[in-house]
């Protein structure tokens, strides 16, 4: 797993997600800066005229811009110099229920600071949450918040809620080497045993509270999930997310510090 670093060490600035093309502008050409973005620049750290900030798109391009001028809800840049990172040569998949409250928001910031590429919301017989659109906006918020925290510049995609059955079928279509995981506190086999399989994709599945029912179990089991066990004790949802999302981090490390050997 290769894991690019984003910001550029040398350029401890605050950092902007603006969603558009970044690239290099002419004299008077210039990017514009708005909503919550553009508020926390202007009216939480009071930017100046010739302040220079980070922008990253959340597809991997990043730049270094100087603010030439602002009103009171927007902010002008001029991009001074921008690079982009390439993409993880692996990713992890996560399809799990939300679980309720701010619970939900957590387990979004930190599948996006360890690096987890996509998130879809899942549907199951025993699912709590069913989250509509205002909370879909929040968790989007989050993903963001953690991308500029962490220093990432790509985006986890964030999917609509999905059936598991839906989920199952898209694995099975897939047709790239991968490999479906399923957290279960019974398994015999400990996740890492599993991890070390060089596979480009790796979907995870995480059950709600109470778990999945016995067909959802073993129509997972069908579609060629193995199943895991994440530690001694039954994990929340969070927990179970934030186990599986370091782990896989963890060994990805590991095999880019081998290869560079």
């Amino acid at each position: 797993m290769t894991r690019p670093q984003s910001a550029r060490p040398e350029s401890p600035v605050e950092r902007f997600f603006l969603p558009q093309p970044l690239q290099l502008a002419m004299p008077d050409d210039a990017v514009e800066l708005d909503g919550p973005e553009a508020h926390h620049l202007l009216h939480v750290l009071r930017a100046k005229v010739g302040d220079r900030v980070g922008l990253f798109n959340g597809q991997g391009d990043e730049a270094i811009a100087e603010l030439i001028s602002h009103r009171k809800r927007t902010a002008h840049f001029r991009i001074l110099n921008r690079w982009t990172t390439s993409a993880d040569t692996d990713e992890l998949i996560l399809a799990t229920p939300l679980p309720k409250g701010d619970r939900a928001r957590w387990l979004v910031e930190k599948a996006t600071e360890l690096g987890v590429t996509r998130i879809i919301p899942l549907r199951t017989a025993r699912s709590i949450v069913e989250p509509g659109d205002g909370k879909m906006d929040k968790l989007a918020q989050a993903a963001i918040a953690a991308c500029k925290q962490s220093g990432r510049s790509r985006l986890p995609r964030l999917d609509p809620v999905t059936t598991l059955s839906e989920v199952l079928l898209e694995f099975t279509a897939a047709p790239l080497p991968k490999c479906l995981l399923l957290a279960d506190p019974r398994a015999e086999r400990a996740l890492g045993e599993m991890l070390g399989c060089k596979v480009p994709t790796t979907m995870a599945l995480i059950g709600p509270e109470g778990g999945f029912t016995a067909d959802e179990h073993s129509a997972a089991i069908a579609a060629g999930a193995n199943s895991v066990r994440l530690g001694p004790h039954i994990l929340r949802i969070e927990t179970a997310v934030l186990a599986m999302s370091a782990a896989w981090a963890s060994q990805g490390l590991q095999r880019q510090t081998t290869n560079a050997n």
